[in-house]
């Protein structure tokens, strides 16, 4: 992570937690939430705090403001990326680490778009493991009118949900688009009414959250590494995961709770 960096924010990243669920707040709204080092550093930090929380089941991942998910920041373009090959490898490296800890979190992560999600904020967005927008959301993959590629893990995000050819075609033209547009692509689950699009979130959030958290997390591990598995290894992976479910204390506490007419408890292991 980060320690060397100038910022006039003394916070961009804030996580609250309640019944067994991380909300991560991006509370920048002054500065459009953009991609920073500190916000990258805070936003890392948070997520290795909540991988090693375990009374933490689900996370929910929001921005406040008129730009729920910023682009990158201008500083950074001008005194990293177009500075040097070492500093701007840095700079991506830092950002690769905190999209793998995204990616390999052990919850699964809720994604809220409420506003426009710009650029690296629309990676971001894309990359959360269910994405929620308020139907006034937007999204824009920016970087080809900079000259740039999709940073943040964004033509990884979109390949991976649309194909190739639709994520080709978004990213080369820049063009925005709306929550509806974005739902019919598959870049997002559910389109909420204006105003409404954290409370779906958090809805969802409590639901996944009252489920066995040992099995959200294994479908959340084998669903993102889908990619490197080819047929035999993909059913190596279920056969592992399956008895690591059935072994584990939340199926026994599962199976005893239905014998016993009563809520299971789970401890996520």
């Amino acid at each position: 992570m980060y320690h060397n960096y100038e910022s006039k924010y003394e916070q961009v990243v804030r996580v609250e937690k309640q019944d067994h669920i991380a909300v991560i707040t991006l509370c920048n709204a002054e500065d459009w939430n953009r991609v920073t080092e500190q916000s990258v550093d805070q936003l890392t930090a948070a997520l290795e705090d909540i991988q090693y929380d375990k009374d933490i089941f689900v996370a929910v991942l929001h921005g406040e403001g008129p730009i729920s998910f910023g682009p990158g920041s201008l500083d950074i373009i001008a005194s990293k990326l177009a500075k040097n090959v070492t500093e701007c490898r840095e700079i991506m490296q830092e950002i690769g680490n905190m999209m793998r800890r995204l990616y390999y979190l052990r919850v699964p992560v809720i994604g809220v778009a409420e506003r426009k999600c710009i650029g690296a904020g629309a990676s971001l967005a894309f990359s959360t493991d269910i994405l929620i927008a308020d139907e006034k959301a937007s999204f824009v993959e920016i970087f080809v009118d900079y000259g740039l590629i999709p940073d943040t893990g964004g033509l990884y995000a979109l390949q991976r949900l649309v194909g190739p050819m639709q994520a080709k075609a978004i990213a080369m033209q820049g063009d925005p688009l709306s929550a509806q547009q974005a739902k019919e692509l598959g870049l997002v689950y559910q389109v909420a009414p204006k105003g409404t699009a954290l409370e779906a979130g958090m809805a969802l959030a409590r639901k996944l959250a009252a489920k066995p958290p040992l099995a959200l997390s294994q479908i959340k591990q084998i669903s993102n590494r889908m990619q490197d598995y080819t047929l035999d290894t993909y059913f190596q992976a279920e056969a592992d995961n399956m008895a690591f479910c059935t072994l584990g204390r939340d199926f026994k506490e599962l199976m005893k709770a239905m014998q016993e007419k009563r809520e299971p408890e789970f401890k996520g292991y």
